[in-house]
């Protein structure tokens, strides 16, 4: 079976925090500075294409959480559930201390920029080193839920 043949129970995008899309609002002003000593029709259509191109790029470059009966798939990477252990939801006051000096090397990590929310996912396949995954999600107690729910 296929992940796409899967009943698929849960699925985000995990998008960049609206800040982030609040700053891209100097990308514009930013280009016209540059290009105006140049071409006005330059410097006014790259700073009108700019903001279309990062927010396609941005989307494109989100990483999506999907859940299936069989498999949880974070961005490229699958895993079948069989292997997951314990799931948890890190609070947004952990969050700095599990990116940081609680950060085991060898885990499978997906940040995304302004999401504080995590979930923390042990991994207990015996031929995989990887100890655990820490993803970035909107929702860790709905993920945490449904992984921890055999």
């Amino acid at each position: 079976m296929t992940l796409l043949s899967a009943t698929v129970l849960y699925k985000e995008r995990v998008l960049p925090s609206i800040l982030f899309y609040v700053a891209t609002v100097t990308l514009p002003v930013s280009l016209i500075l540059v290009a105006l000593p140049f071409s006005e029709i330059v410097a006014f259509g790259l700073a009108a294409i700019s903001i279309p191109i990062v927010f396609g790029l941005t989307w494109a470059a989100s990483p999506l959480i999907t859940i299936t009966g069989t498999h949880l798939r974070v961005g490229k990477v699958s895993i079948d559930r069989v292997h997951l252990g314990t799931v948890g939801a890190i609070a947004s006051a952990d969050t700095f201390r599990e990116r940081g000096v609680k950060l085991d090397s060898r885990a499978y990590t997906k940040f995304q920029i302004g999401i504080k929310e995590l979930v923390k996912i042990q991994i207990e396949d015996e031929l995989d080193p990887t100890p655990y995954w820490l993803v970035a999600t909107r929702n860790p107690e709905v993920i945490a839920g449904l992984l921890n729910r055999r």
